[in-house]
This record gives structure tokens, sequence and C-alpha cells, in this order.
């Protein structure tokens, strides 16, 4: 089944409406996020069924690297989750990247998240190195955990769009 969304930026409004994207910690940063993208630094989006229900959210962030969008977020509900909706999200952000000029995606991947990564390399992206990444959970603690760094060109030299719709 191919879930068909529309995606547009989010809102302040929409917050309340993606508690099954992660705890109070992970609606805290979507919120700080949505502070930041204010300013262009980053592009947040949801998708949408066509009742407007929320079903998927991701960003990019335009601050780490000069020739990258770095996304990151990305959440698809658990009921709509291998019907296509994180690719069609995951479309949708690298146009973002596009639209601002930059001819890379970057993602990151947990080590033992072996579905994403299946499905980030479906979509063209490879391995271009590893780090550490981390993020603040209930209790006041830090989680951390190794992740492959994926990376796929957008846009080819001749300025001409890699991404296939």
């Amino acid at each position: 089944m191919d879930v068909r969304l529309s995606f547009r930026d989010l809102e302040a409004a929409d917050l309340s409406d993606l508690e099954w994207s992660g705890g109070s910690e992970h609606i805290r940063a979507v919120a700080e996020a949505l502070e930041a993208s204010y300013a262009g630094d980053i592009a947040l989006l949801v998708g949408c069924l066509p009742n407007d229900r929320l079903i998927a959210m991701g960003g990019v962030d335009f601050r780490p690297s000069d020739d990258a969008g770095s996304i990151w977020m990305l959440a698809v509900h658990e009921r709509f989750q291998s019907l296509g909706a994180g690719a069609e999200l995951i479309g949708a952000l690298e146009h973002k990247i596009i639209d601002h000029g930059r001819p890379l995606a970057r993602m990151l991947v947990e080590h033992d998240n072996p579905g994403a990564r299946a499905l980030y390399e479906r979509l063209g992206y490879s391995e271009v190195g590893a780090t550490l990444d981390s993020w603040p959970v209930a209790g006041g603690k830090t989680y951390v955990t190794a992740c492959a760094i994926m990376e796929r060109r957008l846009v080819e030299s001749q300025g001409e769009d890699a991404v296939s719709d």
C-alpha cells in the first residue's frame, strides 16, 4: 500500500499532534528546532493524510555544513511505517535541501536500526563515515549511540537535480 501524503512546514499548533513521535523531551527538542527554523537555518516538515492527520515529521539542519543539509528528527507514526511514508518524507526534505542551494543530503542512522539503513540505501544513500550521536531523554539523562553517516548527492555538478521523484 502506498501512502500519499501532502507536506507542509511544521507550525507551533502541530506540536500537540506529534505525541506519537516521541516523549516530552523529543517534543521539547522539536519546539526548539521550530524556533530556530524561523531564521531559515532549519526546515521542519510534517506529512499529512488527506484528512489532515499528521503521520510523519522530519527536519533538515543547514548549519553543520555549507555543502549539505543534515536530515534528522525523522518520525513516522507506527501505524504507517513500511507503507512508503518515510520515503516520501525524505524526498520532501531532499527538495528543501535543493531549494536551499545544497548539493548533498546527509543523515545519521543508528548502528542497531537495520530497517532504516536499508531504506536509506534503497533511496541512494551510502555510508561515508561513523560518529556518535546523543540526545536528551527523560530524567535529565542523555542517550548516546553509534551511528553511520549516510550521504547522497542530490544535485549533479552541472546544476541539474539528481533527485528522482
